[in-house]
């Protein structure tokens, strides 16, 4: 079973990534900075760096991955996706709605991190 779950998040990532980062409802792939409220930055490697973050409405979260092979990052119900990220491959999103996701590497589901967006003053 836990092959399966691991090639299907695996088959998930891989269709993502040819097309880029992919993002849900209240979440939108930024091109640049100037785009968000502040920036966060999350470094992917074997764990999440941080584990858990919280940000506001409107800031972006910047990930990188800085391990030596791929990785991803996937909100659990598939509110963002960063696609497969090669080493040294970065992906900018912005969070405008507030909320609690959960998240895992769709190459690597036991890697798990908490993501808390609140809401802007």
């Amino acid at each position: 079973m836990k092959a399966f779950l691991f090639r299907a998040a695996f088959a998930a990532a891989l269709a993502v990534s040819a097309s880029g980062a992919r993002a849900g409802d209240g979440v939108t792939n930024v091109l640049n900075t100037g785009e968000c409220a502040a920036v966060h930055q999350v470094d992917i490697s074997w764990k999440f760096t941080p584990q858990e973050i919280t940000v506001t409405q409107g800031d972006c979260i910047h990930f990188t991955n800085v391990h030596n092979i791929e990785h991803s990052a996937v909100g659990a119900n598939r509110e963002f996706n960063t696609g497969i990220m090669m080493p040294g491959a970065t992906a900018l999103l912005r969070f405008d709605a507030a909320a609690e996701i959960p998240y895992i590497c769709g190459v690597h589901p036991p890697m798990t991190a908490m993501l808390t967006v609140v809401a802007a003053d």
